[in-house]
């Protein structure tokens, strides 16, 4: 896996067999290896996921593998309602709420990793946040 993660790559497509690890593992693994270069602290990972009952499993399963509570360091947003704190560096959210944090925040200001989960459950809110993320990448 570390061959992949080069700073050289702006955009990497992960394709794995249902229950690899890709949406569990991949963020903890990203989280990881930041914070063993000593940037665990500028780390800022947001994982979409299409529904809200994922983002809240996702993130409580991972909270728990870290063997911590929830809003610590692994947090999830949704709609109305959210579980983070200052220390969070990896939060799972629903595609619409990265969507509307676009809205003020064009540039993702500190948000150092996008993941966008389970693309393949294409909607008009994963294309169009697709769109908008490839118009952030640097030229």
């Amino acid at each position: 896996m570390m061959s992949m993660y080069d700073p050289l790559y702006k955009v990497i497509v992960i394709s794995g067999e249902t229950g690899c690890g890709k949406t569990t593992q991949l963020p903890q693994y990203i989280l990881e290896s930041e914070i063993e270069a000593a940037r665990g602290a500028l780390c800022n990972i947001i994982c979409t996921q299409p529904r809200r009952i994922s983002a809240i499993s996702v993130s409580e399963r991972v909270a728990a593998e870290h063997g911590e509570k929830l809003g610590e360091s692994v947090g999830y947003k949704v709609r109305l309602e959210g579980m983070r704190g200052r220390d969070t560096r990896l939060l799972f959210c629903t595609t619409g709420v990265l969507l509307r944090r676009l809205l003020v925040d064009r540039s993702l200001k500190g948000v150092t990793h996008v993941i966008v989960d389970e693309i393949h459950e294409r909607g008009m809110n994963e294309d169009f946040l697709l769109i908008v993320l490839k118009d952030l990448l640097p030229r």
